[in-house]
Formats: C-alpha cells, sequence, structure tokens
C-alpha cells in the first residue's frame, strides 16, 4: 500500500507519525476522516500492530463502524469491533467485565431514558415532591449528566441551573441520592452511569487498568474537542502506561460546551501529555477559497484557539453573498427566489440549506415556504409553530378566544401540577364544556375546581385574564403572551425542559412576532392557516422526491454535513452571536459557531442581515449586521440591497 500517493502531505504527516502522543488538528473540510482510517490501516501494516490491539472512541457507532470497515478493506483483516465504538459503548463493554469490582453486578441492567425518568419521578414522588412544583425527570436527568462529566460540584450547578426557580436546593439533592440508592439496589445504571463507573474502574483498580492498557497498545479518539472531563480522564487512565494515544478534532468547531463539552481538552493537550507532537490539516477539499477567506477572517478574532489557516484546492467561485434586505418576511422571499433561481442553475433545492443560529430565526421563513407551498423539512427538530412551548403559549390565546375549545383548555390546565388529561376533562366538563376564563364567577369557579397543588399556578396566570378583560388587550396578542410568559411559563420552562434557555428565545421571538396582527383572532387564525399549510408541504415533503426538498436546520445540528448552497438567518448583532450567550459567556463560542455554518458551503454562501424587526410595543429595532460580518474585509462579500 502507497500511503504516501493516497494522502497529502499533512495527512501523510499525522498518518506515520511515531509512538506516542499525537494531537491531529484537522479543519472542516481537510479530510479528518480518511486519514484517521489511514492511520488505523498504517498501524497494523506499517508498525506490526494487530488490529484487536488498536481501541477507536467516537460519538457515533456509525462513526465507527464506517472507519473500521473502509480500514479492513485497506488491511483485509478485521479490526476490533467489539470494544471500538462511542465512549457509552466501550464503557458497557468494561462493565460487564468488571461491574462486581465497582459495587455492581455483571448482568446490570441499562436504564433507556423512558425508564430512567419513570425511576427518578418514583424517587420525587416518594419524597414527596409531588406536592409542589419540581423539575421535571429529563430535566434533572441532563443537569445531573451534565454536572456528571464534568466532574463538578452538585449542589453548586444545582444552584446556578435553578436560581430563577421556586425550588429548593435540598430537595433536588435529596432526590439524587434516593435515585443514586435505587439504582444500586436494583442492580441498574443509566447512561451517565457507565462513564461514571468504567472511570472508577479505570482509575481505582490497577490491575483492569493495566489489563486494559496492555490489550489496546494504541487508542485513537476521534472528534476530540467534543469531549468532556470524564471522557478525557478515562482516556488518560486507558493510555498511562504507553502513551500511544492520537486524538484528531478541530478546537474552531468546538460548539456543544452547553452539554458538557470542553475544548480545553483539546487546547491543553500538550501540557496534559509529555512530548505530544501536533500535526494540523489545513488543506480543504471542500469550499471554494472565497469562502474559506471569509471562514479564516472570523475565527482569527478568537484568543484562545490552534492557529491555522484553511487553504482550498478548488479554483476560484463565487464570492459569498452579503444579502441586506428590510426585515424577516423580506429575507425569507429573498431565499425563495433564489432557491429557484440556483434551481435553474442545476443547484437543486436538496442540495441547499438554510442554517439558523436559533428556531424563532426561521419562523417567518416557515411561514413563507408554507405560503408557497415550498417542500421544506426542518432537520434540527418539529417546526416553529408545532414545538410543545409555542403551542403551550398560544393555547392561552385560543382559550380566551373560543372558550369551548376544550384542547386548548386541557393543554393550558395540564401545565399546573397534579392536573392530567383525565382531570382536566373533568373540570372542562363541570364547566359545562365552556371555560369562559373572561367571566369573573367561571375564574372562581374554575380555581374552586382545581387540586391543592394547582393552586399557585392558576393564581398566578389569572389576573391575566382580568387584564385582558379590562385593559381591552385584545389588540395585543404579544402583551398576553408576555405576561403569560413573566407571571408562569418561564419558571415553567425552567423546571420542565432541559434546553429552557433556547426556549425561552423562542418565547421572545414569538412575542415580537404578534405585533404583525392587529388582533388576537387575526393572530390565531393565520397561525392555524398556515399550520394546516405547513402539514400540506410536509405532506407535500414525503411525496415530493428528495431533490426538490429544502433543508432547514440549526448551526448545531448541521455540523460534519456540507452543501452547495448555504443561507445563513439574521445574522445580525444580538441574534448571531446571541445576545444572552455573549452575556453570559462571551462570544468565543458564538464566533466557533459562525465559523462551522460558513464552512458547511461549498459553493455559494448568503449571509442575511435583515435591518429591521418590529416589537412588542409597536415599535421598530433597527439591526446592526453582526459583529461577525463587520470583520469580514470588503473585498471577501458582494453586498446584495434592494429585497424589499
Amino acid at each position: 500500500m502507497n500511503f504516501k500517493e493516497a494522502l497529502n502531505a499533512e495527512q501523510y504527516a499525522a498518518v506515520t507519525a511515531p509512538d506516542g502522543p499525537a494531537l491531529v488538528v484537522a479543519a472542516a473540510g481537510t479530510g479528518k476522516t480518511r486519514t484517521l482510517i489511514y492511520r488505523l490501516a498504517w498501524l497494523v501494516t506499517e508498525r506490526g500492530v494487530e488490529p484487536w490491539e488498536v481501541l477507536l472512541l467516537t460519538f457515533t457507532n456509525k462513526a465507527a463502524s464506517e472507519m473500521l470497515s473502509r480500514a479492513e478493506e485497506l488491511v483485509q483483516r478485521r479490526f476490533n469491533s467489539g470494544f471500538s465504538g462511542t465512549f457509552h459503548s466501550f464503557a458497557n463493554r468494561l462493565l460487564r467485565q468488571h461491574a462486581d469490582r465497582v459495587g455492581f453486578g455483571k448482568d446490570f441492567s441499562i436504564l433507556d431514558a423512558d425508564d430512567a425518568k419513570k425511576l427518578m419521578r418514583n424517587c420525587a414522588d416518594e419524597l414527596g415532591m409531588d406536592k409542589k412544583m419540581f423539575p421535571k425527570p429529563d430535566v434533572l436527568l441532563s443537569l445531573f449528566g451534565v454536572v456528571s462529566g464534568r466532574q463538578g460540584d452538585l449542589r453548586a450547578a444545582v444552584e446556578e441551573r435553578f436560581e430563577h426557580a421556586e425550588v429548593e436546593v435540598a430537595d433536588i439533592l435529596k432526590v439524587q441520592a434516593l435515585y443514586t440508592e435505587k439504582k444500586r439496589t436494583t442492580n441498574t445504571m443509566d447512561f451517565d452511569d457507565l462513564l461514571i463507573y468504567a472511570h472508577a474502574l479505570l482509575s481505582e483498580h490497577a490491575d483492569v487498568r493495566a489489563f486494559y492498557q496492555d490489550a489496546f497498545r494504541h487508542v485513537l479518539v476521534d472528534e476530540y474537542q467534543d469531549t468532556n472531563v470524564l471522557q478525557a480522564a478515562m482516556v488518560r487512565q486507558l493510555v498511562s502506561g504507553h502513551g500511544n494515544l492520537m486524538v484528531v478534532g478541530d478546537d474552531f468547531q468546538s460548539i456543544y460546551s452547553w452539554r458538557g463539552a470542553d475544548f480545553r481538552n483539546f487546547l491543553d493537550f500538550a501540557g496534559a501529555y509529555e512530548g505530544a507532537a501536533t500535526y494540523k490539516l489545513q488543506t480543504n477539499y471542500r469550499s471554494t477559497p472565497q469562502i474559506l477567506e471569509t471562514a479564516n477572517a472570523v475565527i482569527a478574532g478568537n484568543p484562545e484557539q490552534f492557529q491555522k489557516e484553511l487553504r482550498a484546492v478548488r479554483g476560484a467561485g463565487q464570492e459569498p453573498r452579503l444579502a441586506r434586505m428590510r426585515d424577516g418576511s423580506s429575507q425569507a422571499r429573498f431565499i425563495i427566489e433564489e432557491v429557484r433561481r440556483l434551481a435553474r442553475e442545476g443547484v437543486r433545492a436538496s442540495e441547499c440549506c438554510v442554517l439558523y443560529r436559533s428556531h424563532f430565526h426561521a419562523m417567518e421563513l416557515q411561514m413563507e415556504l408554507a405560503r408557497e407551498q415550498v417542500p421544506y423539512v426542518v432537520t434540527s427538530g418539529v417546526r416553529f409553530f408545532e414545538q410543545a412551548h409555542i403551542k403551550d403559549c398560544c393555547s392561552v390565546l385560543r382559550l380566551i378566544a373560543n372558550p369551548a375549545d376544550g384542547l386548548a383548555f386541557s393543554r393550558l390546565v395540564e401545565l399546573f401540577p397534579k392536573v392530567g388529561a383525565k382531570t382536566a376533562q373533568k373540570i372542562f366538563a363541570k364547566l359545562g364544556g365552556r371555560a369562559n376564563v373572561l367571566h369573573g364567577e367561571t375564574l372562581e369557579q374554575l380555581g374552586s375546581l382545581l387540586p391543592a397543588a394547582a393552586q399557585e399556578s392558576w393564581q398566578a396566570i389569572k389576573p391575566i385574564f382580568v387584564a385582558y378583560r379590562e385593559e381591552k388587550l385584545e389588540e395585543d396578542p404579544g402583551e398576553v403572551i408576555f405576561r403569560f410568559n413573566k407571571a408562569f411559563y418561564g419558571a415553567y420552562m425552567a423546571e420542565t425542559f432541559e434546553n429552557h434557555r433556547f426556549r425561552g428565545e423562542d418565547v421572545d421571538g414569538l412575542i415580537d412576532f404578534t405585533v404583525k396582527f392587529e388582533s388576537v383572532e387575526n393572530f390565531l387564525a393565520e397561525v392555524a392557516l398556515l399550520t394546516n399549510l405547513d402539514t400540506d408541504a410536509a405532506a407535500k415533503a414525503e411525496q415530493t422526491a428528495d431533490e426538490h426538498i429544502l433543508r432547514l436546520s440549526t448551526v448545531h445540528q448541521a455540523k460534519g454535513l456540507e452543501w452547495k448552497a448555504v443561507f445563513v438567518l439574521f445574522v445580525n448583532e444580538e441574534m448571531f452571536p446571541s445576545k444572552k450567550t455573549v452575556e453570559e459567556q462571551g462570544d468565543s463560542e458564538e464566533r466557533r459557531l459562525f465559523y462551522v455554518a460558513v464552512t458547511r458551503a461549498e459553493d455559494h454562501l448568503y449571509l442575511c442581515a435583515p435591518m429591521v424587526r418590529r416589537q412588542r410595543d409597536g415599535g421598530i429595532q433597527f439591526l446592526d449586521p453582526s459583529r461577525f460580518i463587520e470583520e469580514i474585509p470588503d473585498e471577501f462579500l458582494v453586498e446584495e440591497k434592494g429585497f424589499f
């Protein structure tokens, strides 16, 4: 096998690296996967390493399987697919052999997500937490998982997470302790426990650690910038005997700190592993030089990073477009027309993708696509108005507008503690099938029918209905949602959704969006009409050839993918970068997120920067272009105007 002919000089240097710790800084589109595959092959064919002596750790089993399969084709031998794979699958294999060393039976069961939530809920109920507002099981499980991954202080994390919620920190810690106890007594582990106990096994039992260090003479880790503290510690235990570790990744694409990833594992690799060699892959095979120049210009502003600059293999192409238009509706129409124009030039809709920082940025685009009956799919989740938190907020308006709307009534009151579907239906029946919340008598009757645990929640939102009648809020649907969010739903989201901050941004976006409508009735009618059109568009998308379907996605979900044409929405200050994120963390991760968005594009890149947004109070907010746009030299962008 001629490795020199199969690889470029940068890839060849990394593939043929000598024993010892090695860091491969693989920028976007530079052949990271190919480098890993050929490293596997080189170890076997040139270094005499047996295939079963190599451990490959990745973030998806699919990625590991594909890389091992392609390496096997090169060397015509089988690799150790039993242990290689995700960190969790590797941890499970270890514990199946040695769980008794950490206090479990080897026949332990793994709780799936539903089972873990049920057990957590049972623990909360057993401790009497069902009698008060209390975080939902999936919120607690997510928090506990992030804290364990960071090996952080649980009490401090709970205090920070529920700083603005009426939750006792001591109560959460009691539930967590009981949950841990019950898992041990029932010989079960949840997903996070696999890493916790595998790490304990390796760090506390020298004989086990030595056995696996000897078994795996070489360890390779993909996407190392996405590892958390616990995963990095596991890797260190595995290689501390021989030091033969190669990690591959890109600090520029570290965008998952909110779920525990710590890019410092990547940046500090040389300090953690004495004598570590660093290899950089900077030759990009994906994008045009103009797109890469744009990416380089923006990421250069990050203070903590490995300095590198993408170089294009491809010849010159079209300069990225800066599209300046009036507002979100103009932005939507521009994208639809441009996608149609690209189709006439041979770029299919399926080869285009619209990326956005937050879900609510795509709200107007989704509405316009529905109106135009353009088939599209949202690869980052459900469509905007189908999201639970948006439907929750709209249920208040629906009930005000139509007291006979039993579905809206149930959706609203089921948000309260101890109110399930059957209880909601019984209460609605006792109200005579009409919950006229604008009548004082009905408000009092409804309050008397709700269970005691729901009273606090009801008293929080009751004034909204009184104000609607007395202050004539029928012309301001956004004000109703604003008060509902402030009085009740903001705290509810914090206790119910692990990604409550992102959902809060969606609700804020919905509130601003309502200013386009003169009344609650007009708003609800438009939403209902467009939701139905959306449903038709979704059905049309299922029946339409894939090449005609436009993709919409958050930037987070687009990592690792690529399209011929990419549109980035609302590249405006306070939107991309996110105002809340910048205030809390600075703009470093937002800058990396923008870099990921830009480097998804192969041929065409459109940065859309509307000039105004209507606000809830009826005023107009003038939008500045994002700081990221301001940092791109003028000669790199072609500005397009006039899309009103």
